[in-house]
């Protein structure tokens, strides 16, 4: 490959320059691809780079981009390690363990190094290795939560004697910065309750969630409007009519929606079972879409489709972004948590996708959101008032989509399926138009990445210990039952 001096490689750096200003995503991955295929000599802008192309979901460039900027560093271990976050970033967890494994030790922080590859191989199933390496990071750095938040959420500290550790680390953990005391008290409150100290439990995630808040503030007038975007605009027979311009085939995604905490892991899991389903994540493609689109609103892409653009454009980017995420081979899952607020953009512009959303008992689905650490910050489940709130949203969202979709959308209720798996299961292949394979009913033996905090969890049988699980604070969610279903509570069974 030959190699541009500075000066030559300054028109390319303007075209890129140009295109970022302009928000013009097909311009940016050509710039980004010229300077890649001249070795433009960009040192150290080659990480900001793959930053870039990774935030815009364009993988296989980020990917290049970063290892351009090994190369300018000589493949410097600093470097490297910049490719193993982004290789964890992008859910390519085994190659980013791969990788990891092959770097020298002595230039990288221990702790770090171990704290990457606990969790990691969490993620990858690997329970044993996950504790071997958090355990050297908590012995490395006592107190720190984010280690202890990792253990935690790996094994039943009702009698294992990691709970007498994190207990005996807290005044180490209390000198800590607050994001990380609050992943220390969130870990603190999963040893509470696997003890059945309820009132200690609660205590302690409410102080972690007390320290989130301040720093992730939630609006409520913001969220109100996200949901009243993406219900306007939707008159009956729109999205019908959109869907009969789609000339691309869509069925390769299949969207599961529906509160963190609610069961959409487990329909991921089931699903991803089946031999013509790949795999699945929360993905966030739908947002790249909105943004080109304008918004998520039926005005917003009325709008778009008025200025020149097409639902085959929509549809090719958001198909586009998802092979650079998993490849071209089998169907996809993407469960991210808030396509509820894509959902009129994803059911215009990919006709033949599956959507499914799951509903659980709204206390369960309250205590299950504010006891769970979401690592990407999710303001809303910080307080129980805000946790109601952003749950009548929901509600609404779910009932204007049934209306608007009908039978196109299935709602699975989670204590159905648990009661009825064999019948519930067979429903959603049919939905996603999958034949009924053996396989789907022992999901649990399914060996595969699962990166959200359900990963334990859906690595068994379906069973009924996710219902009820608030009845032992009921007392404590008191301010939930009154805002979400007005002073006084009602029956909540």
């Amino acid at each position: 490959m030959a190699t541009l001096n500075p000066v030559a490689a300054s028109p390319l750096i303007a075209a890129l320059r140009d295109a970022l200003a302009r928000r013009d995503r097909e311009a940016t991955n050509a710039a980004v691809e010229s300077l890649l295929a001249t070795g433009a000599p960009l040192g150290t802008e080659w990480k900001r780079i793959a930053e870039l192309m990774r935030m815009s979901g364009e993988v296989s460039l980020a990917i290049r981009a970063i290892d351009a900027f090994a190369a300018a560093g000589g493949g410097a271990t600093e470097a490297l390690y910049d490719k193993v976050i982004l290789l964890t970033q992008t859910g390519r967890l085994k190659q980013a363990r791969d990788l990891l494994l092959t770097l020298p030790t002595k230039r990288m922080d221990p702790a770090a190094r171990s704290y990457l590859l606990g969790n990691v191989a969490i993620t990858l199933g690997l329970i044993d290795q996950g504790r071997e390496e958090l355990e050297k990071v908590v012995r490395a750095r006592p107190g720190w939560g984010p280690a202890w938040l990792s253990l935690s959420s790996m094994v039943n500290l009702a009698r294992d004697p990691l709970g007498d550790r994190m207990l005996g680390d807290r005044a180490a953990a209390e000198a800590q910065p607050p994001r990380e005391r609050a992943r220390y008290f969130y870990a603190l409150g999963k040893l509470h309750h696997d003890r059945g100290e309820h009132d200690e439990a609660f205590a302690a995630i409410a102080e972690g969630a007390r320290l989130l808040r301040s720093d992730v503030p939630y609006s409520r007038r913001g969220d109100e409007a996200s949901a009243a975007a993406a219900m306007t605009g939707f008159e009956p027979g729109m999205i019908e009519r959109l869907n009969a311009q789609q000339t691309l085939p869509t069925a390769r995604p299949i969207f599961v929606t529906g509160l963190p905490r609610s069961g959409t892991t487990l329909i991921e899991q089931i699903l991803t079972s089946h031999s013509n389903v790949a795999d699945g994540g929360e993905i966030s493609l739908a947002h790249h879409v909105a943004v080109a689109t304008g918004g998520v609103s039926g005005d917003a892409i009325t709008a778009y489709l008025g200025g020149g653009g097409t639902v085959e454009k929509m549809a090719g980017l958001y198909l586009h972004l998802l092979e650079e995420r998993f490849g071209v081979q089998g169907r996809m899952i993407d469960k991210t948590i808030d396509n509820s607020r894509f959902l009129g953009l994803i059911a215009a512009s990919l006709p033949d996708a599956p959507l499914i959303w799951m509903r659980r008992d709204p206390l369960d689905s309250a205590w299950s959101c504010f006891r769970t650490f979401f690592i990407h910050g999710v303001a809303w489940s910080y307080g129980l008032t805000d946790i109601a709130h952003h749950f009548r949203l929901e509600d609404q969202l779910v009932e204007f989509w049934q209306d608007r979709l009908g039978d196109r959308l299935l709602v699975v209720p989670y204590p159905a399926l648990v009661d009825a798996p064999e019948d519930w299961t067979r429903r959603i292949l049919a939905h996603c138009g999958l034949a009924e394979e053996a396989a789907v009913h022992k999901f649990h033996e399914t060996d595969r990445v699962v990166a959200t905090a359900s990963a334990l969890q859906v690595r068994r049988p379906i069973n009924r210990s996710g219902i009820g699980v608030a009845e032992p604070y009921r007392a404590h969610l008191q301010p939930f039952i009154d805002a979400y279903w007005g002073q006084g509570g009602p029956s909540v069974a």
